[in-house]
């Protein structure tokens, strides 16, 4: 039975063109177009109580321990008909048109989690294409009338948003979105996507008396230098938007005194990033250092730089750690959840509906908790060194 619903979750995914043998999709193509809005302005949110209805919920075998505790806004009762639970049933609805290539790896650390529980299991796949009020409402629909009370959505800003003002029964888990940056909020939907401000905050620690920013055109690059420039207590020296790759960047560098002793912000896919790092080297730039957030954190940078590169370079990181064979199954199905935030994000979203929604266990795979149905990511600071990610011991 366990390959019976393994070939079934496949044949679906094959039939929406998911390639398994794909390797992962470049992060630089991942993560501007789909975490691509603006942050909405931030609202009050009210706190009203909301009791979750019963749900036809399944769990996979016959373990039972404690209720565990789910931080949310307020105390909430989650009142689950366990009774007839035999089997986990989650649904994956993905917009095909919008993520593209993203989903291969979504629907692989599912799948990788899934696998790694050695039960019986549903997931199934639902495309609806865009993220059009319609398309979603109507896919959310279907979902619901198919037996799914579960649902994980990668969605970006602008389908996050749709979900919040339209779903109120399903209980959702959107793994690329932050909280704040869906000004609807409801109890039954969670949130996944990594805090930028936060990091921006840990990082201006290292922050000098002049800050100089680089960005590319995607709305991700200038959401991250708004943060910047909203938290920086220091002088913003310099600005400049790098537009593509194989632009000539020896006139925003060369001789530039605006960047002596600024503590820059990179805050674009790692090619441009490490494109940057390079040039600054051979132009012999007197900055401070290089501040970089999650999107930087990449392999390809210790392939793409020199060490002379990187040596005052100080990343973000908000990947915790993740069991071996999690990682070893996401590994044969071409994802690598160590640099993708994304696929970590989503094996959190899972855990949490086999910890809380269908076994009310107290074991759990990742660290992270979930509060105010927001996951509340640690972050540490990284130093790339000769061929390894080094953790930076702060005194802050």
């Amino acid at each position: 039975m366990k390959i019976l619903f393994a070939i079934l979750f496949v044949s679906n995914l094959v039939a929406f063109n998911f390639n398994f043998g794909a390797p992962p999709a470049r992060e630089e193509i991942m993560e501007p177009s789909v975490l691509g809005e603006e942050v909405a302005p931030k609202k009050r949110i009210e706190k009203e109580k909301i009791t979750i209805e019963k749900r036809d919920i399944r769990e996979f075998d016959d373990e039972k321990e404690e209720p565990k505790t789910i931080y949310v806004e307020h105390r909430r009762s989650v009142d689950l008909d366990t009774a007839s639970i035999s089997y986990p049933k989650i649904a994956l609805i993905v917009p095909r048109k919008v993520i593209k290539k993203y989903a291969n790896s979504v629907a692989d650390s599912l799948l990788s989690y899934m696998i790694n529980k050695r039960g019986r299991f549903e997931l199934e796949l639902f495309d609806c294409g865009d993220e059009s009020e319609r398309s979603i409402v109507n896919k959310l629909d279907e979902i619901r009338s198919r037996g799914f009370r579960l649902v994980i959505a990668p969605m970006t800003q602008r389908g996050a948003r749709v979900i919040a003002k339209n779903e109120s029964s399903l209980i959702v888990y959107i793994p690329t979105v932050n909280k704040k940056e869906v000004p609807l909020q409801s109890d039954n939907i969670f949130f996944g996507g990594i805090d930028y401000e936060e990091q921006i905050d840990k990082l201006l620690t290292y922050a000098g008396d002049r800050v100089a920013i680089f960005n590319d055109k995607s709305a991700l690059s200038q959401k991250i230098a708004s943060f910047v420039k909203n938290a920086a207590f220091s002088d913003i020296s310099y600005e400049m938007q790098i537009r593509n790759a194989k632009v000539n960047l020896a006139p925003y560098i060369k001789n530039n005194h605006k960047l002596d002793h600024a503590s820059i912000f990179l805050n674009m896919p790692i090619v441009k990033t490490s494109l940057l790092a390079s040039q600054l080297s051979v132009y012999d730039s007197k900055y401070k250092n290089m501040l970089l957030t999650q999107i930087a954190f990449n392999p390809l940078i210790f392939t793409l730089t020199q060490k002379k590169d990187r040596e005052n370079m100080y990343i973000a990181n908000s990947i915790g750690k993740s069991e071996f064979n999690l990682k070893d199954i996401n590994l044969i199905l071409g994802t690598n959840i160590d640099y993708s935030w994304v696929n970590y994000s989503t094996m959190f979203g899972v855990d949490y509906f086999y910890t809380n929604f269908i076994y009310d266990t107290k074991r759990k795979s990742f660290d992270e908790k979930m509060v105010n149905n927001q996951v509340s990511y640690k972050i540490e600071l990284l130093k790339p060194g000769s061929s390894r990610f080094e953790k930076i011991r702060s005194n802050f």
